[in-house]
């Protein structure tokens, strides 16, 4: 299987799998088919903080996927440095240097009662004003992207801010400290008149701006079935897609796992969704009688589940080192009453038989590394590539790690369900 196979699996139009990739740095904005609405619907209702989770996942593909990195490089630089405005005659007091359209009928009456120096005048003057419509749209804008990459941050951390959204925010900063930008009062919201001042002007610079904002305003809007429609026209075929073949490949055996889980192991459905995104839990938990298996991704058992690492152990009892627990890639939970089973999958794209061979030393690794957990809750390792690998007929029960070819689905069934004692 290639990466456009393995892109193919995860984008199918019955799952919403693709949007379980890591809201981070190393995707990019892709669009694919469009997943079925029921499919589509049935993820996000089932996110674990639905609202939250959902509006952060529309956000972050919209500020990727829409075009802002490029009008904050490009077209707001070049805006600002050409901001429009118009001339106003404001009367004012000026002196002692003469200057404007002296008022002379005012200045000797407020002169005569004495709340004018003989050094002053009343003056009409010319004001350069930057208040109007398409400033104001602007402005609220730059106000309202500045806002949602810092909505965005605190949910991902800054070291995970994807390099569009650190651009966008960056920009917005910029902006907002312009000597002639920082005049424009910011509105609360946009007007039809803000909005057709910058779609009618004449620098494309506006225009563009105008579209991104009643593209923002659609995403914000307070009709919950507008908002709805729109966010569902846009996660059906826009997601965030791994830009290494690594991470594609760890992607699409994450999403094969949850379908093998939900059909093979005949669990069905999850009950529950998770987004990747900074301090998560599970990305998807399945229920079947008195029987919970959660499945996570990326995460360090002793961070979720609270399993012993002897690997923190040696570093808690040293000076002069630091570091923290290992994550495998996937890590299953299988719960059956008092019982639990772990099972930890190391993902790895190579056909190179000398990395394979070192990368079941690495897995040997986590399974000494979580020891302690293996005598009270039974632990198993499943190591992943994507072919050349095959068990021999060996009674699997016996075996504490699997190695399998993740492109054979039946081969990656057999032997993740074998670890996993289902």
């Amino acid at each position: 299987m290639s990466r456009q196979a393995w892109r193919d699996f995860i984008c199918a139009p019955d799952r919403a799998g693709r949007h379980l990739s890591a809201i981070g740095r190393g995707v990019s904005g892709s669009v694919s088919d469009a997943i079925d609405h029921a499919a589509l619907t049935s993820f996000l209702e089932k996110l674990h903080d639905s609202a939250e989770d959902t509006r952060l996942l529309g956000t972050v593909i919209d500020l990727i996927a829409g075009g802002y990195s490029r009008f904050a490089s490009d077209a707001l630089p070049r805006i600002l440095d050409a901001l429009s405005n118009e001339m106003l005659a404001q009367e004012q007091i000026v002196g002692p240097g003469l200057r404007g359209n002296p008022l002379w009928d005012r200045t000797i009456l407020r002169r005569i009662s004495g709340t004018l120096s003989p050094v002053h005048y009343v003056s009409r003057t010319a004001h350069r004003s930057f208040e109007l419509p398409e400033n104001q749209l602007l402005s609220w804008l730059v106000e309202d992207l500045h806002n949602c990459v810092a909505t965005v941050e605190k949910r991902v951390g800054t070291h995970a801010l994807h390099p569009d959204l650190l651009r966008v925010g960056n920009a917005c900063s910029e902006a907002q400290n312009h000597h002639w930008f920082g005049d424009v009062s910011r509105p609360r919201a946009v007007t039809p008149q803000m909005l057709a001042a910058a779609a009618h002007h004449r620098r494309p610079e506006y225009r563009n701006a105008a579209k991104l904002a009643q593209r923002r305003i659609e995403m914000e809007t307070r009709d919950h079935h507008a908002w709805w429609y729109a966010l569902l026209s846009l996660l059906a075929v826009n997601w965030l897609e791994p830009v290494s073949d690594d991470d594609l490949f760890e992607l699409f055996v994450l999403v094969l796992t949850l379908d093998i889980v939900m059909h093979e192991a005949g669990f069905g459905e999850p009950v529950e969704y998770g987004l990747v995104t900074a301090r998560r839990g599970p990305v998807a938990i399945f229920e079947k009688g008195d029987r919970r298996v959660r499945v996570f991704f990326d995460q360090s058992p002793a961070a979720v589940l609270g399993v012993l690492s002897a690997y923190a152990q040696v570093y808690r009892e040293h000076q002069g080192i630091s570091g923290s627990s290992r994550r495998p890639d996937i890590l299953i939970a299988i719960e059956e009453g008092s019982v639990t089973r772990l099972v930890l999958v190391e993902v790895k794209k190579t056909a190179d038989g000398r990395y394979i061979s070192d990368s079941v030393y690495k897995v040997f690794g986590y399974l000494y590394d979580f020891r302690a957990a293996a005598s009270s809750v039974g632990i198993k390792a499943v190591l992943a590539v994507p072919e050349g690998v095959a068990g021999l007929a060996t009674a699997a029960s016996s075996r504490t790690l699997f190695v399998t070819s993740a492109n054979d689905r039946g081969a990656f069934a057999d032997d993740l369900m074998a670890a996993m004692s289902l």
